[in-house]
C-alpha cells in the first residue's frame, strides 16, 4: 500500500469502514482466521462499499452489482489477480493469470469447456457415477457411517482424472486426494496474512511442500505418459501438450503445462464437491423441495443420466442454482488495484485489495426476497430472470467467470439425480450444519450420513 493511501485513509477520503487498533487497524482479526466474520460486520455496519486497515493495507468490500460490474467489467484492467494466494499451487495457471498470458490461455481453453462441448466429459462422469453408486451400496449393506464432504470429493476428483488424462490411476487416487488436501488447506488458511517464505522449514511449509512433490510427480509422469499420443478427441492433458506454447519441449512450455493441468484438477472437482454436498444437505432440511426433486428423479426411471438428459430434471437444476445462491463455492475472492480509481464516490487507492464477496451479495435483501431461505423456485423462469447484473455470481462473473461452470452445474445436476434414485441419504446428526470460510465454502467438520438402498427398501416393504 502506498503512503497517499494510508494517508487518505487516515483523513477519512476512504469507504467507511471499522477503524481496528491505532497501529494495525483490523490485521488482529484477519491473522486469527476470521476474515469473513470482518467482511460479515463491515457490510451489516456500513454498507455495500465499505473499507479497514489490515496492517499496512487497506482491505475494501464490495458487495453491491453495481460496483462489482465496475471492478469485474468496467475496470477490470485495473483489478487483477496478481496477489492470488494459491500461485504457490497452480503458478501461472488460468485462476492466477494476468494480462495477454491469460487471454491467450483463455481463448485456448474456453471451447473446451462450452456447453456444446460437455458431451466429452460423459464417459469420465458416467464411470465415476457408477463406481461410487458401487462403493455407496456396499457401505449401504454394512450400515457404514459416511461423510457427505468426502463421498463428494472422491466423486468428482474420480470424474476430473478421467477427464484430464483419460484414464483411471485407481492406486494412486488415495494419495493424491491427501496431498490436494493438504494443499488446498495451506493456500486456504486465511490466518497466513504474510506468509514466511517457503524455504523456511516451517512445520507447514513441510507439509505443504510434501504434498506439492507428490502433485508434481503425479502431473510429470502424466504428462511424459502423454506425449506423442495419436490424433482425435484428446483428454484434456494431451490437449493441453498439443496446444499451450509453441515448442512443448521448452522449459517455460512445459512448466505452463504443468500450472494448467494443476489448475484443472484442483477447479474440476473441489468447489463442484462441495456445491453437491451443499445442495443434498439443503435437500435434507426442505422436505417439500426434495419431493418435488424426487418426483422429477422417479420420473426418468432407473437408467443413469446422462450429459443429453441434463435439461429433463427443470427443478433440479433450479435447487442448484439455489443452493449455490446460499452456498457459492468460492465465497469471496480479491482483486488487487492497480491505479488510484473512484468506486461509490470513494477514492480506492493503488495498492489497495479489493474483496468482492458472493456468500454476501447472494444474501443482500434488496436484491434477493427472503434471501435466507431455500427456494428454488424463484429460479424456475431462468437465473437471470428479472435479475441486476451481477447479483448471481457463484462462479465469479464478467470475462473472468469460471470457465468450467457449465461442466459443475451439469455434473451436480446428474450426480444428485443419480444418486437420489438409488439411495435415501439421512444425516446421522440433525443439528445445524455451519459453514467453514475457507478457500471454498465447506461445512464444518463434514456432514456425517447413512445410506439405505431405496431398491432394498423397496423389496423389504413388498
Amino acid at each position: 500500500m502506498t503512503r497517499s493511501g494510508i494517508v487518505a485513509h487516515l483523513m477519512r477520503r476512504t469507504a467507511p469502514g471499522p477503524r481496528g487498533g491505532l497501529l494495525l487497524g483490523n490485521l488482529a482479526e484477519v491473522a486469527q482466521g476470521r476474515m469473513f466474520e470482518l467482511l460479515h460486520h463491515m457490510w451489516r455496519a456500513h454498507g455495500d462499499i465499505s473499507c479497514a486497515r489490515v496492517g499496512t493495507r487497506l482491505l475494501y468490500l464490495v458487495v453491491h452489482p453495481d460496483h462489482i460490474q465496475h471492478v469485474l467489467v468496467t475496470r477490470r484492467e485495473n483489478y487483477t489477480k496478481a496477489m492470488h494466494r494459491a500461485a504457490p499451487l497452480i503458478g501461472d495457471g488460468l485462476p492466477a493469470s494476468n494480462g495477454e498470458l491469460w487471454a491467450r490461455q483463455r481463448k485456448l481453453l474456453t471451447p473446451r469447456f462450452q456447453v456444446g462441448a460437455l458431451p466429452r466429459f460423459a464417459p469420465p462422469l458416467r464411470g465415476a457415477m457408477e463406481r461410487q453408486l458401487g462403493r455407496w451400496q456396499q457401505a449401504a449393506a454394512r450400515g457404514d457411517e459416511l461423510d457427505l464432504a468426502d463421498e463428494m470429493v472422491a466423486l468428482t476428483l474420480d470424474a476430473i482424472l478421467g477427464s484430464l488424462l483419460g484414464e483411471r490411476l485407481d492406486d494412486e487416487e488415495a494419495r493424491l486426494r491427501a496431498a490436494i488436501r493438504d494443499a488446498v488447506d495451506f493456500v486456504a488458511a486465511s490466518g497466513q496474512v504474510f506468509r514466511v517464505p517457503l524455504s523456511w522449514p516451517t512445520r507447514r511449509n513441510q507439509r505443504f511442500l510434501a504434498a506439492l512433490a507428490v502433485i508434481d510427480d503425479f502431473i510429470h509422469r502424466a504428462i511424459e505418459a502423454h506425449r506423442g499420443r495419436p490424433e482425435g478427441d484428446p483428454d484434456l492433458l494431451t490437449f493441453l501438450l498439443r496446444h499451450v506454447g509453441d515448442d512443448p519441449h521448452a522449459p517455460a512450455t512445459a512448466k505452463l503445462v504443468r500450472d494448467e493441468a494443476v489448475s484443472l484438477l484442483l477447479g474440476g472437482h473441489e468447489s463442484t464437491a462441495q456445491a453437491l454436498t451443499w445442495l443434498l444437505y439443503c435437500l435434507d432440511l426442505h422436505p417439500e423441495a426434495k419431493a418435488r426433486v424426487m418426483d422429477e428423479v422417479d420420473t426418468f426411471g432407473d437408467a443413469l443420466p446422462t450429459v443429453a438428459d441434463r435439461n429433463r430434471f427443470p427443478f433440479l437444476a433450479a435447487a442448484v442454482q439455489e443452493a449455490l445462491r446460499l452456498y457459492p463455492p468460492f465465497w469471496a475472492f480479491p482483486r488487487h488495484v492497480v491505479a488510484d480509481d473512484e468506486l461509490g464516490g470513494y477514492l480506492v487507492p493503488a495498492g489497495a485489495t479489493v474483496m468482492l464477496c458472493p456468500y454476501l451479495t447472494h444474501r443482500h435483501p434488496a436484491l434477493w426476497e427472503a434471501p435466507e431461505r431455500f427456494s428454488p423456485e424463484r429460479f424456475l423462469g431462468g437465473v437471470a430472470q428479472g435479475r441486476a447484473r451481477a447479483s448471481y455470481l457463484p462462479f465469479g462473473y464478467g470475462p473472468r467467470t469460471c470457465i468450467g461452470n457449465h461442466m459443475a452445474t451439469a455434473e451436480i445436476v446428474l450426480a444428485t439425480a443419480a444418486i437420489l434414485r438409488r439411495f435415501t441419504v439421512e444425516r446421522v446428526h440433525h443439528a445445524p450444519v455451519t459453514a467453514e470460510f475457507s478457500t471454498t465454502l465447506r461445512p464444518r467438520g463434514g456432514i456425517r450420513v447413512k445410506l439405505t438402498s431405496r431398491q432394498a427398501a423397496s423389496a423389504s416393504a413388498t
